[in-house]
C-alpha cells in the first residue's frame, strides 16, 4: 500500500488534545474486531478502507466522499488493548496521534479515544475531530448492539 508523498509529514508536538469514550454491552473482543478490521469499519464509519490494523503496523487508508482520503500510520498495536496511529487531519502540515484504549468492564467493554498534537492555533480542528470521534463511538455502539448503520 503506497503512501502519497504529501502525506509524509512530521508528527505534531502541540499541547492540544482531547479524550472521548463510550461503553459497550458486548465482549471486548467484539469491540476490538470492529475497530481494527476493514470489513466492520465500513459498516459504521468510513465509506472505503484499505487494510486492517495489525501487529505488522501496516498503514491503513480510510476514505469518505466528504472528507477525502486519510492514511493512518500505526505505531502501536496491542491486541484487544491498545492501538495508536498518526494521521493528518484537515489538511494540516503535521500528523496528530490517535490512541484507542480498550478496557474490559464486566461482561462488556469501554473504548477510549485520545487524540493529541495540535498547536493552540489549531484548536478549531481539534474540536472538529472531537466531534468526529464522538460520532465514531456512537455509530460503533449502534452497529455492535443493534446492527444499525446510523449513517443511513
Amino acid at each position: 500500500m503506497a503512501i502519497r508523498a504529501e502525506e509524509k509529514v512530521p508528527v505534531g508536538k502541540g499541547r492540544v488534545g482531547f479524550t472521548v469514550s463510550n461503553r459497550y454491552p458486548v465482549p471486548a473482543a467484539k469491540v476490538w474486531e470492529a475497530v481494527t478490521k476493514a470489513r466492520h469499519t465500513t459498516r459504521f464509519f468510513v465509506e472505503k478502507v484499505q487494510g486492517d490494523f495489525t501487529p505488522d503496523l501496516t498503514p491503513v487508508i480510510w476514505e469518505w466522499k466528504e472528507w477525502g482520503r486519510h492514511t493512518q500510520r500505526p505505531s502501536l498495536f496491542q491486541p484487544e488493548r491498545k492501538l495508536e496511529f498518526h494521521w493528518r487531519s484537515h489538511g494540516q502540515k503535521y500528523l496528530t496521534t490517535v490512541t484507542f484504549t480498550l478496557r474490559r468492564k464486566g461482561k462488556g467493554a469501554e473504548l477510549e479515544i485520545h487524540e493529541r498534537g495540535w498547536p493552540p492555533a489549531d484548536v478549531g480542528n481539534a474540536f472538529d475531530n472531537c466531534s468526529g470521534w464522538t460520532t465514531y463511538l456512537d455509530n460503533l455502539k449502534a452497529y455492535l448492539v443493534h446492527g444499525v448503520d446510523l449513517r443511513k
